[in-house]
């Protein structure tokens, strides 16, 4: 029996109508011995059935709560200052490049925002605050509202959006 004008598709060329090389966003990916590896990062899994990749992410960002007492700001969580009087929030001990925190101001009389140690500092623009536990971030009017990012583990935080005239000590 002639096996003529037949391929082994797994040491030979590959069909015309198998694809070759799969455009994404951020790149292309071109399959290395028949094979396509479909991964997922922190938050991301992914799987496959058939024909389909299914990706799927896991969390939305922040999680977010209204809150009326003073207390220690968590990271990747905003606040909505919603009653009480003035409220002293301390930045966390512990946060990692990246991690973020928003606060507004809708009820609570103001916000102060607190630094833990002796190396943290919070800069907006051109603007710094005092280094250590002496320096703050403070509210100024309702609707205030400020983002914070940690830029140094355990030290510096960069307001990347704020509303409102935001005081610096």
């Amino acid at each position: 029996m002639s096996q003529a004008g037949m391929n082994n598709t797994s040491q030979g060329p590959v069909p015309p109508s198998v694809a070759t090389s799969f455009v994404t966003n951020s790149g292309t990916a071109v399959p290395a011995g028949n094979v396509l590896n479909v991964l997922g990062a922190a938050g991301t899994v992914t799987s496959g059935s058939g024909n389909t990749i299914t990706i799927t992410v896991s969390g939305s960002g922040m999680t977010w709560s209204a809150i009326s007492a003073s207390q220690t700001l968590a990271v990747d969580h905003g606040y909505f200052c919603t009653g009480g009087a003035a409220l002293s929030l301390a930045l966390p001990a512990v946060s990692a490049v990246g991690d973020e925190i928003t606060v507004v101001l809708d009820g609570s009389t103001s916000w102060t925002i607190t630094q833990p140690n002796a190396a943290t500092r919070i800069r907006l623009g051109n603007q710094q605050t005092t280094l250590g536990v002496g320096g703050s971030l403070a509210s100024t009017a309702a609707g205030d509202t400020i983002t914070l990012v940690c830029e140094t583990a355990n030290a510096r935080w960069v307001v990347i959006s704020s509303i409102g005239n935001i005081t610096f000590v």
